[in-house]
């Protein structure tokens, strides 16, 4: 921090009639997307009236910036306010920041009067505002190193669950970035033909202070793929405005080994259509709603509703017995389609292609 301060620069000073206010910024010739900072001090100094401060960087996009400090001392007639932000130049060449402020001037009667009202009989506070005037503070940007994606110190980590997997059962993949600097990028693993790709938005979270700008990302992919397959090199090449040096961050190549499965295990037959796996066994389901929603127009609802109710059990629970396997047991559940079956079909799942030992009469004791 000290050494921070004995950076800061002396931009200007101006002492008018009833203000006074100077700024300091922490380096005038910074990197593109280098953090500087930026300390503004504005003073009251005309006694006999009641003062109050608006102050703050105009939006640009030659700049970002954010307000990470803020004070204020209020001693009636001679006010004081301190702001400091962190600034990252978005390009080379001459940038402006821009500045923008409002002194208003009132008195002692009208703040009085403003706060002789209770909270239903709020009063405004009458007062006279002025734009303040203030140049522009100039900034010779230097440019970053070619192709640079990142600017501040980081460090990247990465965590791959598995190198070897079935067809179509995805491996995990999860990158973390995090360190000191301007925003990191939100892209990171390339799509490509020779997988699929899984993903949600990436994690990103940001602390500004006095200090800096501190970052993390988390990225969680899912990848998945019908055969062999390889995972590219990611790169992100780095620079460090503080000790002028570039680096890269990377998470190298992967070779993902994939075992084939028989067609006739997956559940999901989506990828892998064929004739033989063709289930027809809807359709006896689909003439039994029909015979229902048909009987529905010549019986009372109430009987019909408790007959098929006691069939459809019996049948259900005669299903379930009658299984002799974990596939059998488990084209019944997936056939009901009964969310209060989830549990039962994924130990079912994990048995037959995890090779868990789950034993049937169990999860025939959930049902």
């Amino acid at each position: 921090m000290k050494y921070l301060v004995g950076l800061m620069l002396l931009i200007g000073v101006v002492l008018a009639d009833d203000i006074s206010y100077d700024f300091h910024i922490s380096n005038k010739t910074p990197y593109k997307d280098e953090a500087i900072f930026l300390d503004v001090n504005i003073t009251q100094e005309d006694d006999s009236v009641v003062m109050l401060f608006k102050f703050n960087l105009k939006k640009s996009k030659t700049y970002t910036f954010h307000q990470v400090e803020f004070k204020e001392d209020d001693t009636y007639h001679h006010l004081k306010h301190r702001y400091k932000y962190v600034i990252y130049p978005k390009q080379a060449g001459k940038v402006a920041i821009e500045l923008e402020m409002v002194k208003s001037v009132t008195d002692d009667d009208k703040v009085a009067y403003a706060i002789s009202g209770d909270r239903d009989n709020v009063k405004g506070l009458v007062k006279q505002d002025s734009v303040v005037a203030l140049k522009s503070l100039l900034l010779d940007v230097k440019p970053l190193p070619e192709s640079t994606d990142l600017v501040g110190d980081y460090k990247l980590t990465y965590e791959l669950d598995k190198n070897s997997t079935e067809a179509y059962d995805p491996v995990h993949l999860k990158v973390l970035l995090k360190g000191k600097g301007s925003t990191p990028p939100l892209e990171f693993l390339p799509k490509s033909k020779n997988y699929h790709l899984f993903t949600q938005a990436p994690k990103l979270k940001s602390i500004y202070s006095s200090k800096g700008s501190y970052h993390t990302v988390e990225w969680d992919y899912a990848i998945s793929a019908k055969e062999d397959f390889v995972l590219p090199k990611v790169v992100l090449k780095a620079f460090n405005p503080q000790n002028k040096k570039s680096y890269e961050l990377f998470v190298p190549s992967q070779a993902i080994t994939v075992t084939q499965v028989d067609k006739e295990s997956i559940v999901d037959k989506e990828d892998t259509p064929s004739i033989s796996s063709t289930d027809w066994s809807w359709l006896g389901w689909l003439f039994s709603y029909l015979a229902v929603f048909i009987a529905g127009f010549l019986l009372p609802r109430d009987i019909l509703k408790r007959r098929w109710s006691k069939k459809r059990l019996v049948v259900v629970k005669d299903e379930v017995a009658e299984a002799k396997t974990h596939k059998e047991l488990l084209k019944v559940l997936l056939a009901r389609n009964n969310m209060k079956n989830k549990k039962a079909i994924r130990l079912l799942e994990e048995n037959i292609y995890r090779g868990k030992k789950v034993s049937l009469s169990k999860i025939k004791g959930m049902l």
